[in-house]
């Protein structure tokens, strides 16, 4: 089952960014990566997502952070973690602010209150879009 709730989760991240005018392409299998996010043929986010059944936390490997900052500086994309709990929106954190977090030596905690909802980030409220993800 938490297979499925992944890759549904995957879909619903995805759907979000379609809303707001970006084209996806999802991997098809667990490398750091989920979702490559375009906006007028042009990569400009890489995202990482994350779901839980749970109010938390998300245990987050340190190692799959760092594949997902060097996957998006190769790329010159953003980087950006999508997570979600028992019943919440989805939530978005770059992945540069992931550093910030506690954790253990081999794991990011990742609680509800660690990030913004991904609507936010994409334009639904006042707030702007990160510069490349406005691209």
């Amino acid at each position: 089952m938490g297979k499925t709730r992944g890759t549904m989760f995957e879909y619903r991240v995805a759907y979000l960014f379609e809303r707001f005018g970006y084209s996806w392409d999802r991997s098809g299998s667990s490398l750091g990566v989920d979702l490559k996010i375009s906006k007028g043929g042009r990569l400009c986010c890489l995202v990482s997502c994350k779901k839980t059944s749970t109010l938390g936390p998300i245990y987050l490997p340190r190692r799959e952070v760092e594949r997902l900052k060097a996957s998006a500086n190769e790329t010159g994309a953003d980087g950006l973690l999508c997570f979600g709990f028992r019943r919440t929106a989805v939530l978005a954190l770059p992945i540069d602010k992931v550093a910030s977090l506690k954790g253990t030596r081999l794991y990011y905690k990742i609680h509800p209150t660690d990030g913004k909802p991904l609507k936010e980030l994409l334009g639904g409220t006042k707030k702007k879009a990160p510069a490349r993800l406005e691209r």
